[in-house]
């Protein structure tokens, strides 16, 4: 008998590992996570739970497609936000410079295991033959001074001069960053970016 085939360890197949792999709205480890922050053995109230957390990110999903696909007035330029907190840790919203309400500021607050989405149409006006522009620099401080993070977003247009025409190079900026005395795990992806003006686009940030 092969030793290594006999010494190999069994994949996992419990009840619960084969519940998970029927959900795909996040990573399968996220999903052990979740799975475990509920405290439960009851496989139908896991099972509920998955669901209901699946059709939140379905509804996102949704909203994104949405306003991803909706014109906009001639100068005016989109950013769409989803955000995923697959953590059980709160975020609320603290500051920005976004000029923001105290409803809005509530609105984009961070629940745990959380999945969201918000859009932001800024000005978009670029003179023909100007050079090169920060179209909008923006920042959001989420968290507090033991558990947070800054989210900086942004679109500027850089102008080359050529013999006929100038060559217009958008450049979308989307960067997380922990700031907190205790680390928490951020990344950013631009999951839609339209090669035409006004350079639209749709940024993710995921919490783990």
């Amino acid at each position: 008998m092969n030793p290594a085939i006999e010494n190999a360890p069994q994949a996992d197949t419990s009840p619960f590992e084969e519940l998970l792999k029927n959900f795909n709205y996040a990573p399968l480890e996220v999903l052990r996570k979740y799975a475990a922050s509920l405290g439960t053995d009851d496989h139908m109230e896991l099972l509920r739970a998955l669901a209901m957390q699946a059709q939140m990110k379905d509804e996102v999903d949704n909203k994104v497609e949405i306003w991803e696909r909706e014109d906009l007035h001639r100068n005016k330029t989109r950013l769409i936000i989803r955000i995923n907190n697959y953590t059980h840790h709160a975020f609320a919203a603290r500051t920005d410079n976004l000029d923001l309400s105290v409803d809005e500021r509530n609105f984009i607050d961070l629940r745990p295991w959380d999945c969201m989405t918000f859009k932001i149409d800024y000005t978009y006006i670029r003179e023909l033959g100007s050079r090169s522009k920060d179209i909008y620099r923006s920042f959001i401080d989420f968290g507090d001074d033991a558990l947070g993070l800054r989210f900086d977003f942004g679109l500027r247009v850089n102008t080359s001069f050529g013999f006929f025409s100038p060559t217009l190079t958008p450049v979308r900026t989307a960067r997380a960053m922990s700031t907190g005395t205790t680390p928490v795990n951020c990344s950013t992806r631009i999951t839609h970016a339209p090669n035409a003006e006004p350079y639209r686009f749709t940024v993710e940030l995921t919490l783990t």
